[in-house]
């Protein structure tokens, strides 16, 4: 064979090479889109699915649900569920975890793997709980829906028409919506698994107190009134016939509705046949396992979160007596911070500012702070932040219980929790629009851990907001600063470990008053305040504080293993970017950020 015969081969084997090779990256790119394509079809249909599932949630999730191809929804309350605090099994977490396991993990983006992880262990997550679906609580004193929803509709924004009528469509559900909650209630109570008598009648004397309200301290009826007089695209004929239709609703679907929430457990008390623990159901350990990895996102076993907050209490109680043998003037440092600027928006910037250092620099946007309407302040907690639309992240409110009488101090750090570089801060600084199902998904050791880590931050601002107004020694305000958050992580890390004492191992208020003395706390009124806490809500104090404790350990981990990489705002960068997410799921993609 010729020389160029040679040279006509060759090249007619490497250009069949090259076209094989070309075909199969043609084919794997194809293959690769398709996949991608089909990820982001499950995530959009699984968005628009459950969005709609609720009115509530879809109005505080979007401000303009057309833009995400919604136009045509329901008026629903959903669900005894649907606006739990704590997300629970859909029943289409089955359907939605077999698509996804058919797509192919490896032709995703780095950015759609995250959405893919978090999604595979939280649609699991609510398979699993499926067979505790009777054990759910709907109902409580503070957490409780019914106790939720007043501040969920005096909230609900009016920017048309057509919100208002929507509005007035789901007040009129109230009544029907609590029946089905109170259904859910019989039924727990024919299964056994009723509340104790103490919470039945905590919640039975909060509907009592709102039915007992005069018309003009009805919130209601004050706020709706307040809302449309500023609605400036309503005629003033237009404006009274909303508020009659709105007395009208009130008075028949929304007063009664309470009514017959109060009732109902009444008629059922005396049916619960557990007093105490989770522990004591028959199925109650299995489920507080359950309930503590999903409410948390952390998967340790309980043996090994309690061994956690062990550790972290004995070092908390000895940097205190550390700290008060070097100070013994710090027993009482509280006088120290009772003296700062108390206006919340002053407070807030000040918190912006002094946040620099140790964080990335926030967007700017509007912040509100509100007080609880005086009706509500026995009921709710001490202090929490509204959420806005993934659509609008420009304005937002923080709510303030003023029965909680906070100290300067408190009134400090709770804004740093709810606000900067807390809640507020963490929702801007992910960019939820762009993964509008992940803004679905429930995270509370993320969320409420972040917030609790950054109010420990706070107690330094604190020191230094209290040195620029106070000619003091820097050296012993710092200390008082740390001995202050040192005492506050140890308070919730007792309530924490009285968690699962209670719920896992059966602790008795017996044994938590034992327990409570042991450590110092001899008021019996204290333990049963804290028994009856812990028992209405469980696993509530672990989002808090579990979440703080693994914020703090990640933190801990990448600076011994990585001490020339680590650098403490990029740390905190990284985290916000990752967003909200199972614990499992941020350290993984933390460890990838710094290899």
């Amino acid at each position: 064979m010729s020389k160029r015969n040679h040279l006509l081969l060759f090249l007619s084997i490497l250009c069949f090479l090259f076209c094989i090779l070309f075909l199969n990256l043609f084919l794997k790119n194809r293959y690769s889109n398709t996949c991608r394509e089909q990820f982001q079809q499950l995530t959009e249909k699984m968005f628009q699915n459950e969005v709609v599932s609720s009115t509530l949630n879809l109005h505080y999730t979007l401000e303009h649900p057309e833009n995400y191809g919604i136009t045509n929804y329901p008026v629903t309350y959903g669900d005894q569920e649907t606006v739990s605090l704590v997300s629970y099994a859909s029943p289409t977490s089955g359907d939605y975890l077999r698509v996804l396991s058919g797509i192919s993990y490896d032709s995703l983006t780095d950015s759609d793997r995250l959405t893919y992880d978090i999604l595979a262990l939280y649609l699991d997550s609510a398979k699993q709980g499926e067979r505790f679906r009777l054990y759910y609580e709907p109902l409580g004193p503070t957490l409780g829906i019914q106790a939720q929803l007043p501040i969920l509709l005096s909230e609900y924004t009016f920017h048309s028409p057509e919100d208002i009528q929507v509005y007035l469509a789901l007040a009129a559900q109230t009544d029907s919506y609590f029946s089905s909650i109170l259904a859910h209630e019989q039924a727990r109570s024919q299964a056994g698994l009723f509340m104790s008598d103490e919470n039945a009648d905590a919640i039975i004397r909060q509907c009592c107190a709102l039915l007992d309200l005069s018309e003009e301290e009805n919130f209601f009826l004050s706020v709706f009134h307040e809302k449309i007089s500023q609605a400036d695209f309503l005629s003033e004929e237009e404006k009274q016939s909303c508020i009659s239709q709105n007395a009208i609703i009130v008075s028949e679907h929304i007063l009664p509705a309470y009514q017959l929430l109060a009732e109902g457990l009444a008629a059922l008390k005396g049916t619960g046949k557990n007093t105490g623990g989770l522990c004591y159901f028959p199925e109650g350990k299995a489920y507080y396992e359950y309930l503590l990895c999903s409410s948390t996102g952390s998967y340790l076993p309980v043996t090994g979160i309690e061994k956690r907050i062990c550790q972290q209490i004995t070092s908390d109680l000895t940097e205190c007596r550390e700290l008060l043998k070097k100070y013994p003037s710090l027993s009482d440092s509280e006088t120290l911070f009772s003296s700062g600027e108390e206006d919340p928006s002053l407070i807030l910037a000040d918190l912006q500012e002094k946040m620099t250092a140790d964080f990335p620099t926030a967007p700017q946007v509007s912040c509100t702070v509100k007080y609880v309407h005086p009706s509500l302040e026995d009921y709710l907690s001490p202090a929490f932040y509204l959420t806005p639309p993934i659509d609008n992240t420009q304005e937002h409110v923080i709510y303030i219980n003023p029965a909680s009488g906070y100290s300067w101090l408190e009134l400090y750090t709770t804004l740093a929790h709810e606000g900067y570089p807390g809640h507020l801060y963490q929702n801007i600084s992910f960019d939820a629009e762009n993964e509008p199902i992940r803004s679905l998904l429930n995270f509370g050791g993320y969320t409420e851990g972040w917030a609790t880590y950054v109010e420990m931050e706070s107690y330094r601002y604190a020191a230094g907001q209290i040195l620029e107004t106070q000619p003091l020694s820097e050296e012993e305000v710092y200390a008082a600063a740390r001995f202050q958050a040192a005492k506050r992580s140890l308070l919730l890390g007792i309530s924490s470990l009285l968690d699962i004492r209670i719920h896992y191992h059966g602790f008795s208020l017996e044994d938590t008053e034992r327990f409570l003395s042991e450590l110092g706390f001899f008021q019996s009124t204290a333990a049963s305040s804290i028994y009856q806490t812990i028992l209405e809500a469980p696993a509530n104090y672990l989002k808090y504080y579990l979440g703080y404790l693994t914020f703090l350990d990640l933190r801990s981990y990448f600076q011994e293993n990585y001490p020339d990489r680590f650098d403490l705002r990029d740390f905190h960068r990284q985290i916000l970017a990752i967003g909200p997410c199972q614990f499992p799921v941020l350290e993984k993609y933390l460890k990838a950020c710094y290899e």
